[in-house]
């Protein structure tokens, strides 16, 4: 079963309703954090109270950054290829250079992937 899946048949299954008050200063600052996670307010409550870390949602142009950089990885890949085969680059400075734009990816996807309870 996907994650997909996993949540569909999840969300199927929320039969039970909590309901709370909440003084008009918490209600503010409860919008103004779901807002900047990007939730609708139930699923920042309900993450809330399961005990995940919200994060902030990324920026709208973040996807054009990731793809960005990917374009770049993806064109230095291919140059650094043609260098090896022509034995002008060393394999390891191609590995070394391939690592450091996966870093920065993996960067910015640790920065703004949600994290659930019990994860690092």
């Amino acid at each position: 079963m996907t994650e997909a899946d996993s949540m569909a048949a999840e969300k199927d299954n929320r039969s039970h309703m909590i309901l709370f008050r909440v003084s008009p200063k918490e209600y503010e600052a409860i919008n103004e954090n779901k807002e900047k996670a990007g939730l609708r307010l139930s699923e920042y409550a309900r993450r809330m109270l399961m005990g995940d870390t919200i994060v902030e949602a990324p920026p709208a142009d973040m996807n054009i950054l990731i793809r960005e950089i990917k374009r770049v990885g993806s064109n230095l890949n291919q140059v650094l290829k043609k260098l090896n085969v022509l034995g002008i680059a060393h394999p390891l400075e191609l590995e070394r250079c391939a690592e450091d734009i996966r870093e920065v990816l993996n960067l910015i996807y640790d920065t703004y992937r949600p994290k659930k309870k019990g994860d690092k």
